[in-house]
């Protein structure tokens, strides 16, 4: 890990899915608000 410059990454955590959970709603709020998703009526 020190050789390479690499972050320690836990091979038991799904680094990818606490992304989406984390910026999930941000993503939602964005698209919305650009008109790429239609908002709830």
């Amino acid at each position: 890990m020190l050789k390479r410059g690499d972050y320690y990454r836990d091979s038991a955590t799904n680094y990818e899915q606490l992304c989406v959970q984390r910026n999930a709603a941000r993503w939602i709020k964005a698209l919305t608000r650009f008109g790429f998703i239609p908002a709830a009526a």
